[in-house]
Order: C-alpha cells, then sequence, then structure tokens
C-alpha cells in the first residue's frame, strides 16, 4: 500500500499512489486479497498510516499491464505481496504503467471505505 493519501470526497487519485517509490527497490506493496479482506488490509494498514479506504486490483488486471507479475512475498508481515516494477526502466514508462493499474482500482470503486 502507498502512504499517498486518497480524497474521501472524490475518487481522483494520483498514479503515484500506483508507483513504488525510490525506497520501495521497484515493488509496490499491495495486500493479498486471499489472507485479507478489504476491511482487514484497511484495519491493518491504519495502524501506521491514514487513509479513507482501500481501492482493489485483481491478479489479471495486474499482469495485463506487461511486465508486471505480483509476488506473495509476506514481508514484512503474513499477508504482504508486492507488484514488481523492476522490469520497468523508465520513469514515464512507470507512470504509465502505474496510471492503468490506477484506472483499473477507480473502475472499481472503493472496496473498502470509512464513514468519517
Amino acid at each position: 500500500m502507498s502512504n499517498q493519501a486518497f480524497k474521501e470526497e472524490s475518487i481522483v487519485v494520483s498514479s503515484g499512489a500506483f508507483n513504488p517509490t525510490e525506497k520501495d527497490e521497484d515493488k509496490l506493496s499491495v495486500y493479498n486479497g486471499n489472507k485479507f479482506s478489504a476491511k482487514e488490509s484497511y484495519e491493518h494498514f491504519v495502524t501506521k498510516y491514514t487513509s479513507y479506504g482501500i481501492l482493489s486490483l485483481t491478479e489479471d488486471e495486474i499482469i495485463s499491464v506487461t511486465p508486471f507479475t505480483k509476488n506473495d512475498d509476506d514481508v514484512p508481515f503474513e499477508g504482504h505481496s508486492h507488484i514488481d516494477f523492476s522490469q520497468v526502466t523508465s520513469k514515464s514508462q512507470k507512470t504509465k504503467k502505474a496510471s492503468k493499474l490506477r484506472d483499473f482500482a477507480v473502475k472499481r470503486y472503493w472496496t473498502f471505505k470509512t464513514e468519517k
């Protein structure tokens, strides 16, 4: 999960929320939907960060963006996964591919949203 905030009153989301930062070493952290519900991933995430809710991707959506893969690594916690951006070398291409992920998630809308 990115620590970049989403706006509650709208679903305008920057592609940066779906693009790993330099410290992420080309691995965008995500929750494994087979181990966490959207609500559970939200509750886990907000123990350290703030968020208005959860946007989700399917594995098919992730792998449809060549050359992405989703890897279940369980590090730093059981149920952690990441989307591997390492095969994309251009910063502009990473942004374009992150935009595709964002578009899939925004189209689905919130899979969990706080009542705030």
